[in-house]
């Protein structure tokens, strides 16, 4: 990570702040509006077009620095360095740190491309460079990791009229917390659900939309569902099968109601629970 006002970190390295051999000139691409997937489509034999909807496409960041001499080292071995740590990746994403008001905060990257220029200037150690960054989630978010935890108690008390025979502990109730994403565009939190549970059902008070899993998790379990990328494993293993009816949900911008139920035992009281992780996103 970073702490320095107007400086970057990918890989562990740091561009930018005072007495770094590596001095941000530019940025482009990560205070604009990434590209948009437009659906639209031609009017056939007539003039104008049938407006369909806007998607936000992947981002391209392109950062310029400044590589000079620092202590020992000539420009271009501290050039050198930075190679090592811009190289492409196969798969995958790494964060992208930086600072510019103060506040952490980072965006999922792989380098796509690294164009230095060779001039005069560059025989007398400045050498400047031009670092392109991919970003297919478009969105930015605070290096602070949020979290709530849903603890499930189960319900209390008796009901009438009653019916015989009756089975003593357990039951299902709903529980409630409070998502806040400070950010101004959607997040998209990761749920686990740690047994003992029966049939869970995670959703948002707020949108009302739901997700409904099948099955008994004892107090072993790990249900985790990635609401970004739509994906459910259980210990670790995929597990897309367990879902058996709903619509997937997210936090907006503001506060959102998300909420667990299910039917859980109670010999392992405050055992069964769901915590949710997010960071507030950006746009």
């Amino acid at each position: 990570m970073v702490s320095v006002l107007y400086s970057f970190s990918f890989n562990g390295q740091v561009f930018g702040g005072a007495g770094s051999p590596y001095q941000i000139q530019s940025v482009e691409g990560l205070e604009s509006l990434p590209e948009i997937r437009r659906q639209d489509d031609n009017r056939g034999y007539a003039d104008g077009m049938f407006s369909g909807r806007d998607f936000l496409g992947g981002r391209s960041i392109y950062i310029t620095f400044l590589t000079l001499g620092s202590g020992s080292n000539t420009a271009q071995e501290n050039y050198n360095t930075i190679q090592s740590y811009l190289l492409p990746q196969t798969s995958g994403t790494t964060p992208l740190f930086f600072m510019l008001d103060g506040t952490q905060q980072y965006i999922n990257s792989r380098v796509r491309g690294l164009r230095t220029t060779l001039d005069p200037n560059y025989t007398y150690g400045y050498i400047v460079s031009q670092v392109e960054f991919f970003c297919p989630d478009p969105a930015y978010y605070n290096a602070n990791d949020q979290t709530a935890t849903l603890l499930y108690s189960p319900p209390t008390g008796r009901i009438y009229n009653r019916t015989y025979n009756l089975t003593y502990g357990g039951g299902s109730s709903v529980i409630t917390t409070t998502i806040s994403n400070t950010g101004w565009a959607t997040a998209y939190p990761t749920i686990t659900i740690n047994g003992p549970i029966t049939n869970p059902q995670i959703g948002s008070v707020t949108s009302g939309d739901s997700l409904t899993f099948d099955g008994t998790y004892s107090d072993t379990d790990f249900l985790e569902v990635d609401l970004y990328n739509k994906l459910i494993t259980l210990n670790g293993v995929s597990a897309r099968n367990l879902l058996t009816s709903g619509t997937w949900f997210s936090a907006p911008p503001g506060n959102s109601n998300f909420f667990l139920t299910g039917l859980a035992g109670s010999t392992l009281v405050n055992v069964t629970k769901a915590v949710v992780e997010w960071n507030s996103a950006y746009i």
